[in-house]
């Protein structure tokens, strides 16, 4: 498994990147997920703390060749900000974190939704869709 990531600032140049590797992977997987709070070191986002393990060794464990983009949507202030710019995004539509997407031909072909982000047999079946 390939792994790159991005934040908002550096996220337009490696989403480029991320097009053009992603036609030479069986899956292509974006991971919107929280940034880590400076006082703990650990995810602000305690959905995203028990999700993005299972979701990584989920992905790691597969035979398939899988490119993942871990992006990461700000602080606690600046995700909950309502103009948030992938709250916004016509593609990406971002309602929580964590938010799991499955990347096809360019376009948005399913996605996990924070709520269930962590739920092994719904990450295996993003795996496993055709």
């Amino acid at each position: 498994m390939k792994v790159l990531e991005a934040n908002i600032s550096t996220f337009d140049s490696v989403f480029d990147t991320f097009r053009s590797e992603s036609i030479n992977n069986t899956r292509n997987f974006i991971l919107f997920l929280a940034d880590d709070d400076p006082s703990t070191n650990r995810s602000w986002c305690p959905d995203c703390v028990r999700a993005e393990p299972v979701i990584l060794n989920k992905l790691q464990a597969s035979s398939q060749n899988v490119l993942l983009l871990k992006v990461f949507v700000g602080d606690r202030p600046t995700w909950r900000n309502p103009l948030h710019p992938w709250r916004k995004d016509s593609i990406f539509k971002l309602t929580g974190v964590p938010t799991l997407i499955l990347w096809e031909d360019g376009a948005v072909k399913a996605r996990l939704e924070d709520y269930e982000a962590h739920i092994d047999h719904k990450i295996e079946s993003l795996l496993s869709s055709a």
